[in-house]
């Protein structure tokens, strides 16, 4: 009766612990929240039951565990005493073991609701509540001695049954507390070896970074040694290079002089053996008056010589050919057999003398062509003995260093009031060509400053241009109160006017390539923010370098065009300036100031490409400066007309045209011409 009893309790127990605790926990944990949403309270209480399920499946495991354990260690005996001795017994092993069991449960209620700590909190508070019920529940049960068997047996019934809802046996307690910390321990063993195995490659890899910083450090402090190292290596081939600047400077400039002494040697012998074969500079006195005249060398007194004896031979045959033509209309008609031997003699003797005739006339034109030559060799020589003896007037002929930078060498020409030398720049180590601008020091102090603000503008135009067919300025510097300098490119080949002299005709294939160079440049120069004017392109004003490549210098007389100036251009404040064959007839006007553009160079280059083609200019070219001012040639020059020889394009003709139009409104300018089809080379 009382095992029964004690299942019935045991399974009602356990149903009601498994339907009503998990509600009163709920309850309580949502007084504890307080106004909770009651989504979020549902949600608790689906986790309390669920947890709950767990606590009461372990709970049941007990309680049948301790039952099993009660029927083979109590016994029948109906003694009261007996009895409540052995229930007081039990019920305090209960307690000791619900005390620990509680603990360990709880432990495993919190990981499996995750953390829950106001549960668990709560949960401990209604077991404590249970026990000291229990405790009291016994305190009545031993002070009510008067009950009998049946009471005793329900307090042993109730104290079993509320021990089996709580707490197991010991052996179980172990074997759970076993499984449990078994997995705990084998995780904690895992995460020992991992965490040794990691720890144990972290070590690894330190060792291997500190060797690698040990290493890095070694090397950085090999080459901060070989950075001072080179530092002073530098600093001694720095305090070396200035030691040897000096020696090395004065070796170069040494090396120059010494070479340009030897060309100024070998110039002035070629100069005496040409002037023995050409002829020489010779002194005229008449009175107080001295002048120069030409005596020509004994190649040219040669061929005279020859071409004299030429003519004097063509006119010996033409008188014996004239003589023999009178004999023969003297003698009139023979009918008989000796006057047509006669005639057939008079016909045979006329030949001869045609014969010789054309002998001599092929013998005159390569005198003549032989004679052009020897005058173009004795233009060359004429230049070169005047450059000669400028140079030996010259104060800068001593090869002086100027500026601590160029060493001069040898003289290049002279304007009226400039010397241009060949020079070596010392620290860029290339040849330029130095101007230096003199000033007379019999001038009055506003034509010195006239002559500087005017080499100064020129200065500030040509600093700016930078381009490949125009001649760069390097750099200006004063060389004492009457001079200063402006280093410029150097240009080895000749300028167009030598090459003009030398070859006065140029094959139009020649003749284009120039003046598309020189509309190269001239583009450039209308490009920019602000448009130059040239105003005094000529021959003289193109050079070469070394492979021929057209460069357009000097810019004393150009032009800078204002912002402001309108579509006719600007006035011409320098009338009279400039070199007349190559200026357009609106710079000869004189009846009001003249407006001027860029359509002035269009003129300049169309005289040049014009003198190109044929050998000479189209207007005045046999005549004085004076002499075109003094005529108005230029302003007459109202059509350009063409030579039948050489044969030259349409095409080229049609550019001179357009470059030589007289009225200046309908000149083109330089942009405009440009697009000239004649002017732009595309691959065919």
């Amino acid at each position: 009766m009382s095992d029964d009893m004690l299942i019935h309790f045991s399974s009602n127990s356990s149903n009601q612990s498994d339907q009503s605790l998990p509600t009163k926990i709920a309850k309580l944990e949502a007084r504890m929240v307080g106004k909770a949403p009651a989504q979020q309270q549902q949600q608790q209480q689906q986790q309390t039951a669920t947890t709950w399920s767990a606590v009461s499946t372990t709970v049941r495991s007990v309680a049948a565990a301790e039952e099993l354990a009660h029927e083979s260690t109590s016994s029948d005996s109906d003694d009261d005493n007996g009895g409540e001795f052995l229930i007081q017994a039990n019920t305090q092993k209960r307690q000791k073991l619900q005390e620990d069991n509680n603990s360990a449960v709880f432990e495993h209620v919190e990981v499996v609701a995750d953390g829950r700590q106001k549960i668990t909190e709560a949960t401990e508070l209604k077991a404590g509540s249970d026990v000291s019920r229990k405790k009291h529940g016994r305190g009545r049960g031993h002070s009510g001695s008067g009950r009998g068997r049946g009471s005793r047996t329900n307090e042993q019934t109730r104290g079993q049954l509320s021990a089996s809802t709580v707490s197991p046996s010991n052996g179980q307690l172990d074997n759970m507390n076993y499984k449990e910390n078994r997995p705990k321990e084998q995780v904690r063993t895992d995460n020992r070896s991992s965490l040794e195995e990691e720890v144990s490659s972290l070590r690894a890899k330190v060792a291997a970074l500190e060797e690698d910083l040990r290493k890095s450090r070694q090397e950085a402090a090999d080459y901060q040694n070989l950075c001072r190292q080179l530092e002073k290596e530098l600093k001694e081939l720095k305090d070396y290079e200035q030691q040897m600047k000096p020696k090395r400077t004065k070796m170069i400039s040494d090396l120059l002089i010494s070479v340009s002494k030897a060309e100024r040697q070998e110039a002035r012998l070629k100069v005496r053996q040409d002037s023995v074969r050409l002829g020489n500079v010779g002194v005229i006195r008449a009175g107080t008056v001295i002048s120069e005249t030409w005596e020509d060398g004994q190649a040219l007194k040669d061929l005279n010589a020859h071409l004299r004896q030429l003519l004097e031979t063509k006119e010996a045959v033409e008188r014996q050919r004239k003589s023999l033509k009178k004999r023969q209309s003297d003698k009139g008609d023979g009918a008989d057999t000796e006057s047509g031997v006669q005639e057939e003699d008079f016909f045979i003797q006329d030949e001869i003398y045609k014969s010789r005739l054309a002998s001599i006339k092929r013998e005159e034109e390569t005198i003549l062509r032989e004679r052009d030559r020897y005058e173009l060799e004795k233009g060359r020589l004429i230049r070169e003995m005047k450059r000669i003896r400028d140079e030996d007037g010259s104060r800068f002929n001593n090869f002086q260093i100027l500026n601590h930078r160029y060493a001069l060498l040898n003289l290049l020409g002279k304007g009226g009031f400039s010397e241009v030398y060949k020079a070596y720049d010392l620290v860029e180590h290339r040849y330029v060509a130095c101007k230096l601008h003199g000033l007379n020091a019999q001038w009055s102090e506003d034509k010195k400053q006239s002559y500087i603000r005017h080499a100064i503008r020129e200065y500030n135009i040509h600093k700016t241009l930078v381009h490949h067919h125009i001649v760069r300025l390097w750099d200006t510097f004063e060389i004492d109160q009457n001079t200063f300098c402006t280093v410029l490119e150097y240009c080895s080949g000749k300028d167009l006017d030598a090459v003009l002299k030398a070859t006065p005709i140029l094959p139009e294939r020649e003749a284009r390539i120039i003046i598309v160079q020189i509309f190269q440049g001239l583009i450039y120069l209308n490009k920019r923010a602000q448009k130059i004017i040239h105003y005094d392109l000529k021959p003289g004003n193109v050079l070469f370098d070394e492979f021929g490549v057209a460069k357009v210098t000097d810019f004393g007389l150009s032009k800078i065009v204002e912002d402001d100036v309108g579509s006719q251009g600007m006035e011409l404040t320098s009338q009279g300036a400039g070199t007349y064959w190559y200026l357009p007839p609106e710079c000869f006007e004189l009846s009001k100031t003249p407006l001027i553009s860029s359509k002035v160079d269009v003129w300049s280059a169309g005289i040049l490409f014009y003198q190109m083609l044929f050998g000479r200019r189209p207007f005045g070219h046999d005549q004085t400066q004076e002499r075109i001012l003094r005529e108005d040639t230029i302003i007459k020059a109202r059509k350009v007309e063409f030579p039948s020889r050489p044969a030259v394009s349409n095409e080229a003709k049609d550019l001179i045209r357009k470059c030589l139009t007289y009225n200046q409104a309908e000149r083109p300018d330089v942009l405009t011409v440009a697009q000239d089809s004649y002017l732009t080379y595309t691959k065919k």
